[in-house]
């Protein structure tokens, strides 16, 4: 008999009502997470039946949950994503630029005001990008764009917040004129662009009264800056975040009674392949830990980047010499899932009947009895 591959739901399903029964409160943002993700390609959520035309092959599929943590779905949404980003590529040197948050920061990133921390974290990211950009000892561009998307997993699965920021080496300066990276793999003086981005945090935080130590203000910030070639490969690399969650399938090693083993890459060694061993509540608590606040935008854009700034972007893309999409690149309405196709005729096949979810079988509310009129 086969050995069937373990997956990451099946370890969640396992030790999630341990952890429940010995942590903390779930937050509400977890406890939607948690609903979504073992409901997901259930009966819970209903499903439809569909059957070839010219064959009597039929095929029967559960609906999925789509919740960003959910690690059975995201592989559409990210796929769309990177073909539709692709087309807002400039033909100039790129560059994936990575912010990275000191430890005692951390955890104010927990909590009711999580939120509003990972916005305050955007905002000193895009502006310490953005100012840098502009400076005379940078791209000198005064209209830049960039695309940042939040990424706080490691490969072990700790918490560690970081954004990266897809920049193209190329813009306009004040008068208009195009102007592009003069190297191909330098964007800008990287202890400028840590300093500004520590003080623009440090002024963030003082204006909304949060206090973190002191001696941070002090310390070197992470910040990154990688030379990306055209892009294409960084983008693709960025799809990984966009609609999936910290771990696949694929990772999954072992999950017995009591733990949980998967595979990582040790960057410190190179890349090399190792694997993690994790209690199977202590696995349940990380994976758990990367739920984000509910309404959060994890991938941001500014700039010419940005969809509102699409005028700009094909002036850019003009000068830069490269291809431009003169059609309108805007997305519409979600088309429908497509139709599965039959594995004998290879024909799509059609819609048979559709399962309502469990919560919406239920029968109609039953009627009041109305009261007999009394004779006068």
């Amino acid at each position: 008999m086969a050995r069937v591959a373990p997956t990451v739901l099946e370890a969640l399903r396992r030790f999630l009502p341990e952890h429940l029964a010995s942590s903390p409160r779930l937050s509400a943002d977890q406890r939607r997470a948690v609903r979504a993700i073992t409901r997901c390609r259930t009966p819970a959520l209903g499903g439809r039946a569909f059957a070839c035309r010219d064959c009597s092959q039929t095929r029967f599929a559960w609906h999925s949950c789509n919740h960003k943590a959910c690690p059975q779905c995201g592989r559409a949404a990210t796929a769309q994503w990177v073909r539709r980003e692709g087309l807002k590529l400039v033909d100039a040197p790129y560059f994936l630029v990575t912010f990275t948050l000191p430890a005692e920061i951390r955890p104010c990133f927990f909590g009711p005001l999580a939120r509003e921390a990972y916005d305050l974290f955007f905002k000193a990211v895009s502006r310490a990008l953005s100012e840098k950009l502009c400076g005379a000892k940078g791209l000198k561009a005064r209209v830049n764009g960039f695309t940042a998307v939040l990424h706080t997993w490691t490969q072990r699965l700790e918490f560690h917040p970081h954004i990266h920021c897809l920049v193209p080496g190329a813009g306009l300066d004040d008068h208009g004129r195009f102007v592009r990276v003069p190297k191909p793999n330098y964007l800008l003086h990287l202890p400028l662009l840590q300093a500004a981005f520590r003080e623009h945090l440090r002024t963030l935080f003082q204006v909304h009264g949060w206090q973190v130590d002191p001696a941070v203000w002090s310390k070197d910030w992470g910040v990154h800056i990688q030379p990306s070639g055209n892009g294409a490969a960084a983008l693709k690399y960025l799809g990984a975040y966009v609609a999936r969650t910290a771990i696949a399938d694929g990772r999954m090693v072992q999950v017995d009674e009591r733990s949980v083993r998967f595979r990582w890459k040790n960057r410190a060694e190179g890349n090399r392949r190792e694997t993690c061993t994790l209690p199977g509540v202590e696995f349940v608590a990380r994976y758990l830990r990367h739920v984000l606040p509910r309404g959060l935008r994890s991938i941001r854009y500014y700039g010419f980047c940005h969809p509102a700034a699409r005028a700009k972007r094909l002036r850019v893309q003009c000068h830069a010499g490269g291809p431009v999409q003169l059609g309108d690149s805007r997305t519409g309405p979600a088309s429908p899932p497509p139709l599965p196709t039959c594995p004998c005729c290879q024909k799509p096949m059609r819609l048979l009947h559709a399962v309502a979810p469990d919560h919406r079988q239920r029968g109609p509310p039953a009627v009041a009895a109305r009261p007999v009129p009394q004779a006068p």
